[in-house]
């Protein structure tokens, strides 16, 4: 069939049109790229099937199609281009009782579900004149459906929370989430910083927790307010009432702010920083804020950034295209990541990692934050910008996901969107409304046990890539040569 990668093509450009549309009401341009790109990487996969098809015979087509499916979605979560949002595993994250193994495989491993059922279907489809085949291929079929799933059911079930307490205490904490909900659009970047602090220790008072947690960049450059700089952070308005609330309060703060830090050098010190004069740079960051009950403070910079909205891609190649960079958060261009993750460590010893927004989709990198300790987490987000779409309750879903991988609770905070308490199974526990000023509380269980996922990673990706290459080498081999691989 000639240009039959066109077919292929406009099918997957229209399932990403259709399923993740809301990304144009933050971005314009990031929705083309996002939809265009990701069809046409889709579309490719489909083609190198096609070509392996006309060099091989049986099952080993549909074999090799789904390892180069799993291949690129392990690579995917890796490229400075990457929009992850449709991995195909990521499709059960309202099923948690069915994918409660995602502690061993991760979220890889649905996708490989995903694509043996449905291989096994289209095998069904095309043995349809063969009874006996037919038969074999059902028995298969209905196997891989059922034991993945009786296997997760018992997990759910049997499934028990064994509190970990670092100090004195019974293995938990509690926790206060705060959802402000600021219009992105209009109130935030409009309302002095001021003005907004004052909705947010609203919020906070009245709250007998022993961790406050606050949306992501809710300090801000963009809102009257100078920039909260890292070298001197005292010089904040804001950092400082945050500061002396936690002291006077006896808790501890994790909230987000939008920071710079400052350098003297001669030349570039890092590769995001921007230039001021002469010897002074500075870079910007989406950062998470930690403030104890005893003054101490510490900075978290989110390292998955947003494409074409948090950085530009391949800065060589591409960097004319800063001029695109949409602020959804308070500030635009490119954000100054860290190469590892960091948790914040309290006095009495409790570890709790931050994902910010966008890297709570990363289940590989999430796992980080427990490698580093984590015995508890948060997510802070500003979902509003999506508006009332999908896209704020897929992102919810995607943090239970990391909850089962990582078996870990979370309490999560959005500005707008909603804000949640996860436990360990990925149970939503409690749950704001959407585009309400809400505080909630919850006590969360402590963890210092490391699944099979956090302490390997996703072996199902990195063994499909091997395998990707092995079975690509051994067809242009083949194909050289004038074989077949099997008949």
């Amino acid at each position: 069939m000639k240009h039959f990668w066109v077919r292929y093509y406009v099918c997957f450009l229209l399932w990403n049109i259709f399923t993740t549309f809301w990304i144009y009401k933050a971005t314009l341009y990031g929705a083309i790229a996002a939809v265009t790109l990701n069809a046409l990487q889709m579309a490719i996969i489909f083609a190198l099937f096609r070509w392996f098809k006309k060099l091989t015979r049986g099952y080993l087509p549909y074999l090799y199609f789904a390892i180069a499916w799993l291949a690129w979605e392990h690579a995917y979560f890796n490229w400075d281009v990457s929009w992850p949002w449709l991995v195909l595993g990521n499709s059960f994250a309202t099923s948690l009782k069915s994918i409660q193994w995602y502690e061993y495989t991760g979220v890889l491993g649905g996708s490989l579900w995903v694509l043996l059922i449905n291989t096994l279907v289209f095998r069904i489809i095309l043995l349809s004149v063969s009874r006996e085949k037919v038969k074999k291929s059902v028995i298969s079929l209905v196997l891989v459906y059922l034991v993945p799933m009786a296997v997760s059911h018992l997990i759910y079930y049997s499934y028990q929370t064994e509190p970990y307490e670092p100090s004195q205490g019974n293995g938990y904490r509690t926790f206060a989430i705060m959802q402000p909900n600021i219009d992105p659009y209009n109130r935030k970047f409009s309302q002095s910083q001021y003005d907004q602090d004052k909705i947010l220790t609203g919020l906070m008072n009245g709250c007998a927790a022993d961790f406050l947690v606050a949306p992501e960049t809710f300090i801000s450059p963009r809102t009257a307010a100078a920039a909260l700089v890292e070298n001197h952070p005292h010089t904040n308005s804001s950092f400082n009432r945050f500061r002396n609330y936690a002291m006077e309060h006896g808790t501890n703060i994790i909230m987000g702010a939008v920071t710079d830090t400052f350098y003297n050098s001669a030349s570039r010190p890092t590769p995001t920083a921007r230039h001021i004069h002469g010897d002074r740079w500075y870079d910007r960051s989406n950062t998470a804020l930690f403030l104890d009950k005893n003054g101490k403070y510490g900075f978290y910079h989110k390292s998955k950034l947003v494409v074409l909205v948090e950085s530009t891609p391949y800065k060589k190649l591409f960097g004319f295209m800063k001029r695109l960079n949409i602020d959804l958060g308070g500030a635009m261009g490119d954000f100054a990541p860290q190469l590892r993750r960091e948790v914040f460590v309290t006095e009495d010893s409790v570890k709790i990692g931050t994902a910010i927004c966008y890297e709570s989709v990363y289940g590989d990198f999430y796992r980080e934050y427990v490698l580093d300790g984590a015995n508890v987490m948060s997510v802070i987000t500003n979902d509003g910008w999506w508006g009332n779409t999908p896209g704020y309750r897929q992102h919810l879903s995607y943090s239970s996901l990391r909850a089962i991988e990582t078996r870990r609770a979370i309490a999560r905070s959005a500005n707008t969107g909603i804000s949640a308490f996860i436990d360990e199974r990925g149970e939503i526990i409690s749950s704001t409304g959407w585009w309400q000023q809400e505080k909630l509380l919850a006590r969360l269980p402590l963890n210092d046990r490391q699944t099979v996922f956090v302490t390997y990673g996703d072996i199902t990706g990195r063994v499909s890539v091997f395998l990707f290459y092995l079975f690509t080498v051994m067809a242009v081999v083949r194909r050289l040569s004038g074989k077949y691989i099997t008949k």
